[in-house]
């Protein structure tokens, strides 16, 4: 073997080691790990944006935002009062929204309605025994204006307010005489009406009226009272109306 041959395979042996070395090292090189996201732009670069700052001039807004003032808070309510506001009950301050009223206590006049208008629709019904003050002269007017005749039906009462009505059905007997009577307290104009009761909406044909005005009124008094026509019995109602004045009304039907 040539002195240029042992050369050439001592250099190849060399490497072969090294080669085997680094292969079998039992320290391997660790992956480079990936660093955590700091969730901003590094502080000092210029442009960055630190959490908490207001946003640099020129940084956009959002549309229809309004700027929004370092260290400011939404408003609380039964906060104080911003700067430049009126405090509750100083000159220029929103007024308080009104309470509502109590509601009325039986056997006394409600309030009456806002603005001083007529109020409508139907009044509050009322236990006579609670309606003493109409009632009491219900009895005496009656002797006068239904002498002999008994009651037909129970007596109704009601608190009124002006142009409020009260309604009580009883059936129209042939061969029967009816009177109709009412006294007011607080009520200046007590209105009466007896109607035939019909299917057809808006028909009601009229069986009577009071003649009289005031607070003690009636229809068929005295010798005239009123008697069916129709040889049939009909379904009919009274009405009790406050034209005038507000307070307790008391109602009855009379019949013989």
């Amino acid at each position: 073997m040539t002195r240029t041959t042992r050369n050439h395979l001592s250099f190849s042996l060399v490497v072969l080691v090294a080669a085997f070395g680094s292969a079998c090292s039992k320290d391997p090189v660790p992956p480079q790990q990936p660093q955590p996201y700091a969730g901003g732009y590094p502080a000092g670069q210029p442009g960055a944006y630190q959490p908490g700052a207001p946003p640099p001039a020129g940084y956009p807004q959002q549309p229809g935002a309004a700027p929004q003032q370092p260290g400011a808070f939404p408003q609380q309510p039964g906060a104080a009062p911003q700067p430049g506001q009126p405090a509750p009950g100083q000159p220029g301050a929103p007024a308080p929204a009104a309470s509502s009223p109590f509601p009325g206590i039986p056997g006394f006049p409600a309030p009456a309605p806002a603005g001083g208008g007529a109020a409508t629709g139907s009044a509050q019904a009322l236990d006579p025994n609670l309606a003493a003050l109409a009632v009491a002269p219900l009895g005496l007017f009656a002797n006068t204006e239904a002498p002999g005749m008994a009651k037909d039906g129970p007596v109704i009462a009601g608190n009124f307010q002006a142009g409020q009505t009260l309604e009580s059905a009883f059936t129209f007997q042939p061969g029967k005489c009816y009177t109709l009577v009412a006294t007011g307290a607080g009520v200046t104009s007590v209105g009466l009406e007896m109607q035939y009761v019909t299917p057809l909406p808006g028909l009601a044909p009229s069986i009577g009226k009071n003649a009289q005005t005031g607070s003690q009124v009636s229809i068929g008094g005295k010798a005239n009272c009123m008697r069916p026509i129709s040889p049939f019995p009909a379904q009919a109602k009274y009405i009790v109306t406050a034209k005038a004045g507000a307070g307790v009304i008391a109602a009855q039907l009379f019949s013989k």
